[in-house]
């Protein structure tokens, strides 16, 4: 009854919060939101294909994309309960001569009678070279789908790691004569790639000397088997420095292996494990995998996509400092209504393996390292399930425009 009444208070809060909105000026819209905001790293993720443009060419004419999304969320899990508004500001652009830029900025505020305190975070802000034969990409991006095919677990190469700063440099092999298509550009039908990341530590532990710098090597296919579209991705990884025993900074090479095969257009199936620490096979392997039940609005007015995913590790009992969860799930339904959107998730993770929740063997360093495990679709990050291994809770709905 208690998270019934949360739930439509979060409704009502909606209504309040987009009317507010309105009153944002037309200025955010300006072209420049794309191309000011400083990028450090980039990502690859499948531009829109409604986008004005169709092809990448140097005689393409800029073209611009920008939505403004406003949510009223509630969250319960060890770190306590919260309700907080949320603005984000998302925009994309296709600049001159195959050039393209992204930004994806959130403000977020817990409910008060006060204007603050407001937390803005920059989740995206890149910018990405792409023709024929390479692509470049430089600035701070989103990897869920180009190094994992989960959506809450892993990706276990960059320990949990979703939102990072990188450079990355990707030939991909389109097997067909032309320009690609925009679709095209982040996942085709094969593609070697490697990315630079100059630190993998949140900002407190941060030290830009190149002790903290990551190398990460990737073989990407894509294809098409007995009509259901498949995807197999295999991620290695090695450090500079040895922080950890248990996890992808030991020096030692990190290996990741993702699948995934949509069944019908409506049923995909994801698979993913990984070894943190090669020279500790058994002690760092784990395999994570779920299905994703999706574009069933046609069909059901209430939903249009669930997920469902869990994890197994294949440590035996405990080692030194390092004790994961066995069989933590994770579940969320969403959908969208118009421009109206909403949803509930839920997981019993206590973010193992990554570096929320990771010990180091130096006293002197002293975690958290950086996030948990991230719900992808809405980038919310559970602090770990609640006492007596209770789940952690997630609701929200929101309006874009």
């Amino acid at each position: 009854m208690k998270k019934f009444v949360t739930l439509m208070f979060i409704l009502n809060s909606l209504f309040v919060t987009s009317l507010i909105a309105k009153t944002i000026p037309a200025a955010v819209t300006s072209t420049a939101l794309a191309v000011t905001a400083t990028a450090t790293a980039i990502v690859t993720e499948t531009p829109p294909a409604d986008a004005t443009v169709q092809s990448i060419s140097s005689t393409s004419a800029p073209a611009t994309k920008y939505s403004i999304d406003i949510k009223t969320d509630y969250q319960e899990d060890s770190a306590g309960q919260v309700i907080s508004n949320k603005l984000s500001l998302k925009a994309k652009q296709t600049l001159f001569d195959n050039f393209l830029a992204e930004a994806y900025i959130r403000f977020d505020k817990p409910m008060s009678n006060e204007n603050l305190p407001v937390t803005t975070e920059v989740l995206t802000a890149k910018f990405q070279y792409v023709n024929n034969y390479f692509n470049i990409t430089a600035g701070r991006a989103e990897l869920t789908k180009t190094i994992s095919t989960l959506n809450f677990f892993g990706p276990f190469c960059t320990a949990g790691q979703r939102y990072l700063d990188f450079v990355g440099f990707t030939i991909p092999f389109y097997l067909k004569a032309g320009i690609p298509e925009l679709e095209e550009i982040d996942l085709p039908p094969l593609a070697l790639s490697a990315y630079y990341f100059p630190t993998m530590f949140n900002f407190l532990h941060t030290s830009y000397d190149g002790s903290q710098e990551y190398y990460l090597f990737q073989v990407r296919a894509n294809a098409e088997i007995a009509k259901c579209p498949s995807q197999l991705i295999l991620n290695v990884g090695k450090s500079t420095s040895d922080y950890f025993n248990y996890s992808i900074l030991s020096t030692n090479p990190a290996i990741d292996i993702s699948l995934s095969t949509d069944l019908g257009n409506h049923f995909k199936i994801n698979l993913s494990g990984g070894v943190l620490n090669t020279s500790l096979f058994n002690d760092t392997s784990v395999i994570a995998g779920g299905i994703e039940l999706h574009n069933f609005k046609g069909w059901i007015f209430a939903f249009d996509e669930i997920i469902f995913e869990t994890q197994m590790p294949f440590i035996q009992g405990a080692a030194a400092g390092f004790d994961p969860q066995k069989f933590p799930w994770f579940i969320s339904v969403r959908n969208k209504i118009g421009k109206f959107r909403y949803g509930l998730a839920a997981t019993t993770s206590n973010n193992d393996y990554t570096f929320n929740s990771l010990v180091s063997y130096n006293p002197n360093f002293v975690p958290p390292f950086g996030s948990g495990n991230v719900y992808a679709p809405e980038g919310i990050q559970f602090n770990g399930a609640n006492p007596g291994g209770a789940p952690c809770w997630y609701g929200y709905v929101g309006y874009e425009y």
